[in-house]
């Protein structure tokens, strides 16, 4: 210890209940923190935003004012052109290949564009029960340990 202390030595199964509830909540909290994202039109009519997606990941708009057009760039050069998305419609794209994805959306008017990306990856999704397994292995160790603990009595003459 840092001021020259003892500390006993800890226990695995502490750590095991540790490390799975740490899992469980950071798997919880990256994939219900998503923060939309504002953009507004100024003097250039056009909006460019990159994301390296995966395949099953997607990339969708709002429109709070105004109308726009979305170009998606895919990574093999290729280009897919969306219909004109007017106020109070949204649009969606679901990448089919992973890679980096170029997203241009052109604003016919003083426009205003919410968007967000969720993924989609089922690797995501395995490291819950991988987490809840750790997590109840721990707790399942500490109670069966409770039982094997000894009886601590002060013995009197």
């Amino acid at each position: 210890m840092g001021a020259g202390g003892e500390a006993p030595p800890v226990k695995s199964e502490d750590v095991m209940i540790l490390i799975g509830a740490s899992i469980l909540l950071l798997m919880f909290i990256l994939q219900t923190w998503t923060v939309p994202t504002n953009i507004t039109a100024g003097e250039e009519n056009e909006f460019t935003i990159k994301y390296d997606l995966s395949e099953g990941d997607t990339f969708s708009f709002d429109v709070v004012n105004g109308e726009v057009r979305p170009t998606v760039v895919l990574p093999d050069e290729e280009r897919v052109f969306g219909d004109l998305v007017g106020e109070g419609n949204d649009w969606e794209y679901v990448a089919e290949n992973s890679g980096v994805h170029i997203f241009t959306i052109v604003a016919f008017e003083d426009s205003e564009i919410t968007y967000d990306m969720s993924r989609g990856i089922l690797i995501d999704f395995a490291l819950y029960p991988i987490g809840g397994l750790i997590l109840g292995y721990g707790i399942l160790k500490k109670v069966a340990s409770a039982d094997e603990e000894p009886l601590e009595a002060v013995l009197e003459d």
